[in-house]
């Protein structure tokens, strides 16, 4: 009877930890999901485990009918996310310790917030209805582009390593470099900006394409 009831004992045990380990995900955009299951869903189960999740690295989710990036949250471990050309009014992306690239280029995005991305290196906004962008504690971005977008202004001053911006047909007027000292090269076409509409500072090495005469 005491082996009997050992077994039993060992047994819920077992069972308990494998619901543990295949925690269903909840998602909030049904194309999101569907996209991922396609993919990922490795065991067949018709959902997606937070283990299977765990695994994924790159994210390509390109024309999916993707209505928000909340989702992308899931996967802790992904270095890449391109969400692009999707329909997505506001982006939001925090807590992704590994990702290094993220692209969401012709989603109607009319605000952007980027925040504790230690790791993120290239950024890609472009063609989309950007009015806004936050980026906090994202000190590794090295390359930022948001061309074709309805930005006014923009603060850069954080990015210490932003080595190439693309800021190309916007409504900026006025621009401050001053504050960051890898940029190379610049890219302002399009706005109604001079070059002695930008603030270099002491800095003199910077290629700026596309000011007015």
């Amino acid at each position: 009877m005491r082996k009997i009831k050992i077994f039993t004992t060992f047994c819920l045990i077992i069972s308990g930890f494998s619901l543990f380990c295949a925690q269903k995900i909840n998602f909030k955009d049904q194309n999101f999901e569907k996209a991922v299951l396609e993919n990922f869903d490795l065991n067949k189960n018709g959902s997606l485990e937070q283990l299977e999740a765990d695994a994924v690295t790159n994210l390509f989710l390109v024309q999916k009918g993707i209505q928000s990036a909340e989702d992308a949250h899931h996967f802790p471990n992904a270095k890449m996310i391109v969400l692009d050309d999707n329909a997505i009014p506001s982006v939001s992306i925090s807590q992704l310790p590994h990702l290094e690239l993220f692209s969401c280029t012709g989603c109607k995005i009319s605000s952007f917030r980027g925040e504790s991305l230690k790791n993120l290196a290239s950024l890609y906004l472009d063609n989309n209805l950007l009015e806004n962008i936050s980026l906090k504690e994202t000190p590794r971005i090295d390359q930022l582009t948001l061309s074709l977008n309805q930005l006014k202004t923009i603060d850069i001053t954080a990015l210490k390593n932003l080595r190439k911006l693309n800021v190309e047909h916007n409504k900026i007027q006025k621009l401050d470099i001053s504050g960051n000292p890898a940029l190379q090269t610049l890219n302002v076409g399009g706005n109604k900006i001079k070059e002695t509409d930008i603030n270099k500072g002491i800095k003199t090495d910077v290629t700026i394409f596309g000011t007015e005469p």
